[in-house]
């Protein structure tokens, strides 16, 4: 395949990425923020369970939640 040929939609995947404040700061002063990311989530699954996920998840520690995001990968083919 090269560029110009027909492509398809082979799939999507998403993920949750949830940033954690660690509660320390850089030499500059802003805060540390640690990044953990959850794959293969259910595209269907309704938003609000993804963010009662996210919160339930970053309960599990000590940190507090800065942001979180949805991101959504589409598969591109035929490759190759």
């Amino acid at each position: 395949m090269a560029a110009g040929d027909a492509v398809t939609e082979l799939g999507k995947a998403q993920s949750i990425v949830i940033y954690l404040n660690t509660g320390s700061t850089d030499a500059d002063g802003k805060p540390i923020i640690d990044r953990v990311t959850v794959n293969n989530v259910n595209p269907s699954a309704q938003e609000q369970a993804k963010y009662d996920f996210a919160y339930a998840l970053a309960g599990l520690t000590s940190k507090t939640v800065e942001g979180i995001d949805v991101r959504t990968t589409t598969e591109l083919g035929p490759v190759g």
